[in-house]
């Protein structure tokens, strides 16, 4: 059996953990089983729940895997969203207190899937979606 080699490992971005690191961009595409409504439309409490992993990882990251208990968010939702579209979701610390820490979200549209085509429209400038905050509490160090 050959053995698999990675090609474009070199391409990743760095990993960094800590303190130091108070913003995180991450790129999805929005699949058939986050569908909630007629017309491929995912539902508000879906994409906002993917900010919110993408939160919980900024947390995560820095402190040390404790990504906290999240208790509060509140958000716009501004565009809607439909299967298969793609997003971009950049996350960033906005206020960090002794235990509770504050990030802003939002939620941008990159491209969008036509039905009737079958092929994604990319956007030259990307549509903003969704936009909001969570406060999440970390367990005392």
């Amino acid at each position: 059996m050959a053995k698999v080699e990675a090609e474009k490992r070199a391409l990743l971005s760095e990993v960094k953990k800590g303190r130091d690191v108070t913003e995180l961009k991450f790129r999805m595409s929005i699949n058939g089983e986050d569908m909630h409504y007629p017309g491929e439309m995912i539902s508000g409490c879906k994409l906002m729940e993917k900010c919110i992993d993408c939160v919980t990882e900024l947390s995560n990251i820095r402190d040390d895997g404790d990504g906290g208990l999240f208790v509060h968010t509140e958000a716009n939702i501004l565009k809607p969203v439909h299967m298969l579209d793609a997003v971009e979701v950049i996350v960033w610390l906005v206020k960090h207190g002794s235990r509770s820490r504050i990030y802003g979200y939002e939620m941008y549209k990159t491209s969008e899937y036509d039905q009737k085509t079958d092929r994604s429209e990319v956007f030259d400038e990307p549509v903003l979606v969704v936009k909001g905050d969570t406060t999440f509490v970390v367990d005392e160090a």
